[in-house]
């Protein structure tokens, strides 16, 4: 209220000022002969074409007070010209650092939520990015921004600069709309902090965390958290399998990681949908199919139903039903026949 009383005491000050000297111009120049300024109206014109620049000639003071107005008037336009394009400038200036900042909010939908940015973050960030998956980041240190952008293109990724506990700024991120959320906020007791709170805002989304003691497994599912891992426990396996089965290893590696050419292997999983060939099959005969036909290598099936769970080379008798995802390993060059396939993108639907 008191910046709008002072908005219109400012706005009647000026218009009092402008009237005052209008009324200055026109007495002055309306006593002599030779002045084009003879009436109201005539002012008016001439303040118009003088504040504008445009200056067209056809009306000029002759007379000294009247000529005084017309610099004041010069002078009156310049300093409102630059106030406005001084705002102008802020005003843009103010919605570029808000569209850098992520204060504008992204329309990403499927796309999934990373809370924490660090080099570990970047790390998986890029392996989503290689797969296609759109990538939200609420990180709370500012110049991470810049950072994240030269690395990543803005279609592909978006950066939301915010304090990490600051919940509500979750929607910025389309939370509503995510597939996912990646927990990397600090400690243990900070992304079980984080988990109860997001929630509370959004119930359906999916938690992936990863922790420094894994013995808070139990904990962590409890609290609704869809995966737990530990970045010793992942490091540990693969360690050992490089110190007794190397060349497993390396294969192990490369098929947990995107690929980036067509003749590099990964696994993926696919959801059958109600209307996909596979749906109410047996799964010998998908695997068979997929081998033949489209040379890729069915391993396993994520089961949604009754029995949900991964199961390992299932039987061939094991039905699969629509909801059900299927585990293939295939290259480069097939993954999107796979997705004409499915219907569907590779990763949770």
């Amino acid at each position: 209220m008191k910046r709008t009383g002072k908005l219109i005491l400012f706005i009647s000050a000026g218009a009092a000022l402008y009237l005052a000297l209008i009324l200055i111009l026109v007495a002055s120049e309306s006593r002599v002969p030779e002045s084009s300024i003879n009436d109201f109206m005539d002012a008016v014109w001439y303040s118009i074409v003088t504040a504008s620049t445009v200056g067209y000639g056809d009306y000029t003071p002759v007379t000294t007070a009247g000529r005084i107005v017309g610099i004041i008037f010069i002078v009156f336009a310049i300093a409102i010209f630059g106030l406005i394009i001084g705002k102008m400038t802020n005003s843009f200036q103010k919605l570029t650092e808000k569209r850098r900042l992520g204060m504008l909010g992204t329309k990403f939908e499927k796309h999934i939520i990373i809370l924490g940015w660090d080099s570990f973050s970047e790390s998986v960030a890029q392996q989503l990015v290689k797969a296609d998956k759109k990538v939200a980041v609420m990180t709370d240190v500012k110049n991470h921004t810049d950072l994240i952008y030269q690395k990543f293109r803005s279609k592909e990724m978006f950066v939301c600069f915010s304090d990490l506990s600051n919940y509500d700024s979750l929607e910025l991120l389309n939370i509503d709309k995510a597939r996912t959320v990646f927990l990397n906020n600090g400690s243990d007791s900070d992304k079980l902090i984080a988990i109860l709170n997001i929630r509370r805002i959004c119930p359906d989304v999916d938690f992936v965390v990863l922790l420094d003691d894994i013995n808070l497994r139990e904990t962590f599912i409890n609290a609704g958290v869809t995966y737990v891992l530990s970045k010793n426990e992942i490091a540990s396996r693969l360690v050992a399998s490089y110190i007794f089965e190397p060349a497993v290893a390396e294969f192990t590696k490369d098929l947990i990681t995107s690929t980036d050419s067509e003749l590099e292997y990964d696994i993926q999983q696919y959801c059958i949908m109600k209307n996909n060939a596979y749906a109410g099959k047996e799964y010998g005969f998908v695997f068979d199919d997929l081998r033949k036909n489209h040379n890729v290598q069915a391993i396993g099936l994520q089961k949604s139903g009754e029995k949900p769970g991964l199961h390992k080379f299932p039987d061939d008798s094991e039905i699969v039903e629509a909801g059900d995802y299927i585990i293939l390993i295939a290259n480069g060059k097939t993954e999107k026949s796979m997705q004409n396939l499915f219907g569907v993108e590779e990763g949770i639907h």
